[in-house]
């Protein structure tokens, strides 16, 4: 069936190979089509306000700042979930929806998640179709492409692997951009690729290249290990994790690459920087680790979580889905437990729990994106937020067509000093919104959490894609922009990023990246 599935994908596929440069101004973005049902959409549809929220509504978070990882792009800028931190919040503003415009960039079956922006503010983006990655330089503004740089290809047996290239983050679904414009990917061929760009030449050029083909490790073909994220720490490190549970560290000037091994046990998600270490998340465990004198990764801590008992309908493997975000003295994870997952508080200083809550509906639960967190002063000390999604009931890309869509639901939990030093979870909202899989953002600015929603039509087969803003304080929906409809603007586990432009998010879909922005008209 899964050759069956590719075989279908893989006519979808443009044809021909972008140039490595661009002439001035850029090749013109030509737009995501939508597909024959768009014919249905009324102009009721186009734009939805909650009449309860006034026009251009906003409410600034107050809150306790992140640092700044010194290695990485300025926050916001520097990875798919924001920060080293991994906090998915942003001191930008997002749109608030006054005349919101929609715009596209057509890259045929390539999808473009992790989107970053360099010092001049350009996009860089890695877009993934099922052989070719590319990393682009596209213009914030039009998305034009003002540059293109060919990664290694898959690996030329995906069609036999047993993680399918839906369900693979390697090869640069995780890139980051460092403190110097450098793109740090981990790529197909086993290697993690260090790529700039030239002003003069306007175009992209290899700086260096460490290959890892003796530290992954050794599988059966079809089977193979895969790279995965790469990020510097705070001195300068650079770490990588594979699919298959290596964990190493890179010295940048020497070459010199240090591994320890997590037997048995997967790594699919990214992982966290902080200033006290490096928390990396497997199918089992929740980890920290620092690196000794000689940069080898040592573990501090292991926590074992609930990895329930199945991959559920959502989920990319057997166990957590999520990048552990840090917040203040904490850092949070979802399990996998069955019938309902559970949001999970620990301290950053042994890995022990503090609080945890279930949910979601029994046998309907789970998630496989990173969760938003802040902390902020409250009446008696600090208060921890979470914002998760629940992807349950999402197999495969076609989960969204003919009208489908998944149950939903969106909920803030927060960890509240219980006054005897200790926390108590609580759920304050519930939002019914059906983010299917986007990985959701915050603007700390606006107050408003947006998503990538589709509601259920299947007497129309409609496929209508909105990007979606909910209150952080109440958890209901302001407003709602569509994007789209059909399988071209289906958004497949990408994230939300919000631009350092402020008023602008782009949304990474199977057909390129798509940008909604405030033109206050």
């Amino acid at each position: 069936m899964k050759k069956i599935l590719f075989a279908l994908l893989i006519v979808l596929i443009a044809a021909g190979c972008c140039a490595c440069s661009a002439p001035y101004g850029g090749i013109p973005a030509q737009p995501i089509p939508n597909d024959e049902f768009y014919s249905l959409v009324t102009p009721d549809m186009m734009f939805i306000r909650n009449p309860d929220y006034p026009e251009g509504y906003s409410n600034k978070i107050a809150h306790e700042s992140i640092p700044r990882n010194p290695f990485l792009a300025p926050d916001g800028r520097s990875n798919m979930h924001n920060d080293a931190y991994m906090t998915d919040a942003y001191e930008v503003a997002g749109p608030v929806g006054v005349g919101a415009e929609v715009i596209s960039t057509y890259r045929g079956l390539a999808q473009c998640a992790t989107v970053t922006f360099d010092s001049k503010g350009r996009i860089w983006t890695v877009c993934m179709n099922l052989s070719l990655p590319q990393l682009l330089l596209l213009d914030p503004d039009t998305l034009n492409e003002l540059a293109a740089y060919q990664l290694p290809r898959r690996w030329e047996q995906w069609q036999d692997d047993p993680i399918g290239p839906y369900q693979d983050t390697s090869g640069g679904a995780y890139f980051c951009l460092d403190d110097q414009d450098r793109a740090i990917i981990g790529t197909n061929n086993h290697s993690i690729q260090i790529v700039a760009y030239d002003e003069g030449k306007r175009a992209f050029y290899l700086v260096q290249e460490y290959d890892l083909k003796d530290y992954v490790v050794p599988k059966d073909l079809p089977e193979r290990d895969k790279v995965g994220a790469a990020l510097p720490d705070w001195d300068g490190l650079l770490w990588f994790v594979t699919r298959y549970g290596v964990v190493g560290t890179i010295d940048m000037e020497s070459g010199d690459i240090r591994t320890i091994e997590l037997a048995g046990e997967e790594i699919q998600n990214s992982f966290t920087i902080g200033e006290d270490g490096v928390y990396i998340i497997s199918d089992y465990a929740l980890y920290r680790f620092h690196a000794d004198t000689e940069g080898t990764p040592v573990i501090d801590w292991r926590t074992g979580y609930d990895r329930g008992t199945q991959v559920k309908l959502g989920m990319i493997n057997q166990g957590s889905g999520t990048t552990p975000t840090l917040i203040g003295e904490m850092v949070v994870i979802a399990d996998n437990a069955d019938p309902r997952m559970n949001i999970i508080f620990l301290k950053r200083s042994d890995g022990s729990e503090v609080c945890r809550i279930p949910v979601f509906s029994d046998n309907e639960s789970c998630t496989e994106n990173s969760l938003i967190g802040l902390a902020r002063d409250g009446t008696n000390g600090i208060e921890y937020s979470i914002i998760v999604e629940n992807n349950y009931g999402w197999e495969n890309i076609f989960s969204g067509a003919d009208g489908r869509s998944t149950v939903g639901g969106v909920a803030r939990i927060d960890a509240l000093p219980d006054g005897s030093g200790g926390y108590d979870c609580v759920q304050v909202w519930y939002s019914p919104e059906r983010s299917l899989t986007c990985v959701p953002k915050l603007s700390l600015a606006t107050g408003l959490i947006y998503l990538y929603t589709k509601e259920p039509s299947e007497e129309n087969r409609l496929d209508a894609w909105y990007f979606t803003a909910v209150d952080f304080e109440t958890g209901n929906t302001v407003f709602k922009v569509l994007t789209g409809t059909g399988m071209g603007y289906n958004n497949n586990y990408a994230p939300i990023t919000l631009g350092p432009q402020g008023g602008t998010a782009y949304i990474g879909t199977l057909n390129g990246l798509v940008s909604v922005r405030d033109t206050g008209k």
